[in-house]
């Protein structure tokens, strides 16, 4: 079938669609766009976005259209490698023009016209007559422009896409340039200077699907929102539902039914319906219902997440919304940040997630994959950093028992002045409107290692107590964190951890400090070797480090271990969790996380990082206290259920086999515990490499965790050179300095 038929195809074909989000009529228009680049950006000048524009008329000045078969970022339409490069930087150094032709499904039909996502700034025409502008690069925004299609013929579509540069740096500060670029745009997904996103990649273009929907006048004004609020026994629920609807036409009488049904077996637990007219304009209808006994959304690892659907119509309008029940708090002092699921704390075991730059690569085959690889190495929650992903992403957490904490996107340094606050906040109120019936999300962080909103006394000032009063506003049962690792912030609470990563030092410098709520650590490692492969580039730079892989996936199974035990040991006196950095590489060449781009673990020579999780990080876990010489052995159970009476055994050993010690103690692990099992003290032998394996069994004999450590004693070094040594060009981190 060729690219012609098919785009005809789509733009005839008007689906009737059933989903979580409406049931309408939807005209797909998605494919069939052309693209060019407005160079010297004087595409409105001349008219771009009028119905009969012709390229050719006008000479040389502007190009031609040029042919995209869909809808993404343009980066990954046109150029050759979309992840680095300085070639990169012409994407952005001028606006983009798209257009679209298409026909009126029906004569004077009401319709709105919807744009799922758009990277960054828009500006849209529709058949000549200028609809409005946006920013954003994950907020949907939609148009009513049923009295502009044509009644006849096509109509034309033209959206003017820009993303362009921050010109704007400040001297570095604590020695860090890479905090240095002043950040005006609210998107986390572009020019980091440290590497961690390469310098020259900005994303930009229409990424996500746009559609014409078609309805009889009645419409959403916004998204429903659904509230729940529990009993103090927490055998009555009652469910608050609010819709924002418009009316086009003269008032109409209609009836509003909200059914609750159980997501597990579609039992129907509670209904509401009554007639009311609707006034032309814009309505909220609103309804609270009860629900009794109901099953309360958890983690995976705490009884499992439970669902219900609130199945919502008004006149011609359903939508479907699948929301959980539940209670979250966030509890912070001098002495500790913690968070309380359904009344009671819990432990957080987590990672941060951003599995690709572009956002648009990612989605629901590829988030599955990885939240089950993390739900078996006993993550139970996710960090999304610094960005905003996918619906899909929100919904398999939701079903997974994922508790998420989600960013915004401010980042590092960016301005302070009240423009700029006013346009954080409606930032922040956005992400929050658009996500807020997740149960998996616990915490809003507003921002994140801010340069530009902090003080030399570290107080932090505009924009993050306007944004932190708007999120508590509109959502008061939610966690909210102003400034993630500002630790002495009473609106704030949690701390990053670099020592022997990112900072200097030996990561066992840990040893004797203590961590309220840890929301990053971590160390690069290079990817899998067969990866590294799959780009010449990158493994011609890393040529000299090839034969050094294991070691450096040995370090960053090391640290990861030795941090997350640490952690663990502090169980509520005073840690409540930790997130590692990261799950994934967010692009071939950004090294921070377990797995690399490719979702291959970093497994050479010990196991790397992933094999840190699998030792350390179940629900249920043994450790060894230990910095030069062991101290003593501790248990821990996140799980809320009693494991009874266990039995505690250890056996120390030398690399030659020979047993120096063992020994076994019997004792009670209790719900949600931690319990310091006894001493463990054997004279060290500089020159042995031992081994260590700790056994937790439970009454019954079924083993509920085992630990391994192999040469614990000694530690090895941060590798010369990192982190200062960088490649800019490739956007990555090296290794090793006073090598080529």
């Amino acid at each position: 079938m060729t690219m012609i038929v098919r785009t005809l195809l789509t733009l005839f074909c008007i689906v009737f669609v059933h989903s979580a989000r409406l049931t309408a009529r939807i005209l797909d228009l998605s494919q069939g766009w052309g693209v060019f680049q407005d160079v010297r950006d004087s595409g409105e000048k001349f008219g771009v976005y009028r119905p009969d524009w012709n390229p050719f008329a006008i000479g040389p000045v502007l190009s031609p259209w040029r042919p995209i078969d869909r809808l993404t970022h343009l980066q990954l339409l046109l150029a050759a490698q979309p992840y680095f490069g300085s070639e990169l930087r012409y994407f952005n150094q001028a606006p983009w023009w798209y257009k679209l032709d298409f026909p009126t499904p029906n004569d004077g039909v009401k319709a709105t016209l919807r744009f799922e996502g758009v990277d960054y700034y828009a500006k849209v025409w529709l058949n000549g007559q200028f609809l409005g502008d946006h920013e954003g690069y994950s907020e949907p925004f939609e148009f009513e422009v049923g009295g502009i299609l044509v009644a006849q013929g096509n109509n034309r579509l033209v959206v003017k896409v820009s993303s362009p540069w921050d010109q704007e740096v400040e001297a570095a500060r604590d020695n860090h340039p890479m905090t240095a670029v002043v950040r005006r745009m609210l998107k986390g997904t572009y020019e980091h200077s440290d590497t961690f996103i390469q310098r020259d990649v900005n994303p930009i273009g229409i990424w996500r699907p746009v559609r014409l929907i078609l309805h009889d006048g009645l419409h959403p004004a916004e998204a429903p929102v659904v509230d729940t609020r529990l009993d103090k026994n927490a055998t009555k629920a009652v469910v608050s539902i609010s819709w924002p609807v418009a009316l086009d036409s003269s008032p109409r009488e209609v009836e509003w039914s909200v059914k609750i049904l159980r997501e597990s077996d579609g039992v129907e637990v509670a209904r509401q319906a009554r007639k009311l007219t609707l006034d032309q304009g814009k309505t909220t209808l609103q309804s609270d219902l009860d629900v009794n006994s109901p099953e309360l959304w958890n983690t995976w690892d705490r009884g499992g997440p439970a669902l219900y659907r609130a199945r919502l119509a008004v006149g011609s309008l359903t939508r479907d919304v699948v929301f959980g029940i539940r209670t979250v708090e966030l509890r912070r002092n001098a002495n500790e940040t913690a968070f309380l699921l359904n009344g009671r704390r819990i432990y957080l075991r987590g990672t941060s997630y951003w599995p690709d730059l572009y956002i648009g690569k990612s989605g629901w085959v590829r988030y599955e994959r990885d939240i089950d690889a993390a739900i078996r190495v006993g993550i139970n929650a996710l960090r999304i950093h610094v960005h905003e992903e996918n619906p899909e992403l929100y919904e398999l957490c939701d079903r997974k028992g994922i508790v998420l904490l989600q960013d915004s996107d401010l980042n590092w340094t960016f301005p302070t002045d009240e423009a700029f606050a006013n346009r954080a906040v409606a930032h922040i109120r956005s992400m929050i409107q658009r996500l807020r019936n997740h149960p998996s999300i616990i915490c809003w962080l507003l921002m994140n290692e801010a340069i530009g909103g902090i003080t030399g006394a570290r107080t932090i000032v505009s924009p993050g107590p306007q944004m932190f009063a708007e999120a508590m506003r509109l959502d008061p049962g939610r966690g909210v964190i102003k400034h993630s690792n500002a630790n002495d912030d009473p609106d704030s609470g949690d701390t990053h951890d670099y020592r022997g990563s990112l900072k200097p030092g030996n990561y066992t410098d840990i040893f004797g400090t203590t961590g309220k709520l840890v929301t990053e650590f971590g160390v690069d490692a290079p990817p899998a070797l067969e990866s590294l492969h799959q780009v010449p580039r990158l493994a011609d730079r890393l040529a000299e480090i090839m034969p050094r892989v294991a070691e450096l996936h040995d370090y960053q199974y090391r640290l990861t271990k030795y941090y997350i035990e640490h952690y663990r040991i502090q169980k509520y006196a005073p840690n409540s969790g930790y997130f590692q950095f990261m799950w994934t590489d967010l692009s071939p060449q950004s090294f921070f996380g377990l797995h690399d781009y490719w979702g291959l673990p970093k497994a050479e020579g010990l196991g790397g990082g992933l094999r840190a999780l699998e030792e350390s990080n179940g629900p249920v876990g043994i450790f060894m206290e230990y910095k030069d010489a062991p101290l003593a052995i501790h248990a821990v159970n996140d799980k809320l259920n009693d494991l009874g009476i266990c039995t505690a055994s250890w056996i120390v050993t030398t690399a030659a086999g020979a047993v120096v010690t063992k020994g076994e103690s019997r004792l009670p692990i209790g719900p949600d515990s931690h319990v310091r099992i006894g001493d463990l003290s054997f004279p060290v032998d500089d020159r042995v490499a031992y081994r260590v394996e700790l056994t937790l069994a439970g009454p019954d004999g079924q083993v509920h965790a085992r630990n391994v450590y192999l040469d614990p004693f000694h530690h090895p070094k941060r590798p010369e050179g990192y982190w200062q040594r960088m490649d800019h060009e490739l956007g990555m981190r090296l290794w090793w300095a006073g090598h080529n």
